[in-house]
């Protein structure tokens, strides 16, 4: 009798979510390797980036090649319509349509283009030991979430926290926290497609016509100009988004 008792406990207690850790730590590591294992992928963003005078709200179309190449098209608004990032692993460039011109952008890591990749939450992964796992709904889908520190914070980025669909293992939110716990970036991510084929040439970096940022600020600064092609940065006239404060 008692071995039946025990017997009955143990299914019922395996039934429950709070129980149920056993599956929940194995598809966390499935989700893990899988995404880790990431050879390339490409999806369409939504990037909301806060500072402290307004949102701005990006739609992007993200493509990433293992090991170290990123691109990152604007979809909207408008004005930076076309604009493209590129990382080829040694240099990262803007390309802005409206001037026909590429920029050389500095410390691609340290910016906001580079940690909305799940490219870069992986890199991430890999150098913590400290990752926090949970497990809650985003809508109506079962998600594992991960929450983990930034390798290189900075004031406005020093947490990460990536929800990941469960059943599909595919990204679907991330939210980037601030030293002061405040949401300064929100990602949506979707038609996320697993190792697509991508060619190195969709990465490659024209660099006729190229100048460094630092130089093309002092030469609209030499004429008097203090706007900016994008964004609502403070003297920053990258033509760029408002969270790459470190390339301004």
């Amino acid at each position: 009798m008692y071995r039946r008792i025990i017997c009955v406990l143990i299914i019922v207690c395996a039934g429950l979510t709070g129980c149920g850790m056993i599956k929940q730590k194995k598809n966390f590591g499935e989700a893990g390797r899988r995404l880790l294992k990431l050879e390339a992928y490409t999806c369409d963003v939504v990037m909301k980036v806060t500072n402290n005078r307004s949102t701005m709200e990006y739609r992007l179309k993200h493509s990433y090649k293992s090991p170290d190449k990123y691109r990152v098209e604007v979809l909207a608004p408008r004005e930076l319509q076309g604009q493209v990032t590129i990382y080829n692993g040694h240099s990262s460039y803007i390309y802005h349509p409206g001037i026909n011109q590429y920029f050389v952008t500095e410390d691609f890591s340290g910016s906001v283009e580079y940690n909305s990749f799940i490219g870069s939450f992986m890199e991430h992964i890999r150098k913590t030991d400290e990752i926090k796992i949970s497990y809650e709904k985003y809508g109506d889908k079962e998600c594992i979430v991960a929450e983990f520190e930034i390798p290189e914070p900075n004031r406005y980025m020093q947490f990460e926290k990536l929800w990941i669909d469960r059943s599909e293992i595919v990204p679907l939110r991330a939210e980037i926290y601030g030293n002061d716990g405040e949401t300064y970036v929100e990602i949506f991510y979707d038609n996320f497609v697993y190792n697509p084929r991508l060619e190195d040439r969709d990465f490659e970096i024209i660099r006729k016509n190229s100048m460094r940022l630092q130089e093309m600020n002092k030469n609209v600064q030499s004429e008097g100009n203090q706007g900016r092609m994008g964004g609502s940065g403070s003297g920053c006239s990258c033509p760029q988004y408002e969270g790459n404060k470190e390339a301004c």
